[in-house]
């Protein structure tokens, strides 16, 4: 079965492809890229950029399309995470404020970082 790749992550790592890998093969997609690819069921697959990357899907009933996109997540937090940082840099210069600062963000990356993205299937308007 012929089956749809896109790419919608936004403006997050635009400049680099995401590496997807299907069973053993390794797919690489640019920024907002669609490629097609025959799969058969069962098969497995995951994103990666990097350390990043999403869960381990099973698909067992393949649809037509799956869309890449950014962990909301990630999205809303990753911004404020580095603004945050930068402005108490500024306002506390405690070298044990700022170690608990990098330790957060070293917790917030572990935590998220195998699901920084996520794979959903393709509404089929979108085809």
């Amino acid at each position: 079965m012929e089956v749809k790749f896109t790419r919608n992550t936004g403006f997050y790592g635009m400049g680099s492809p995401i590496t997807l890998r299907i069973d053993d093969r390794k797919i690489s997609l640019s920024h907002n890229q669609s490629t097609k690819v025959t799969v058969q069921s069962p098969f497995t697959m995951q994103a990666s950029f990097f350390w990043l990357k999403s869960p381990k899907y099973v698909i067992t009933e393949p649809k037509k399309g799956y869309t890449i996109t950014m962990n909301i997540l990630l999205i809303q937090l990753y911004p404020f995470l580095f603004l945050f940082s930068g402005i108490s840099a500024v306002f506390f210069q405690n070298i044990g404020y700022s170690v608990m600062i990098v330790f957060m963000m070293i917790g917030f990356f572990l935590f998220i970082k195998n699901k920084a993205y996520t794979i959903k299937e393709t509404v089929d308007e979108e085809f």
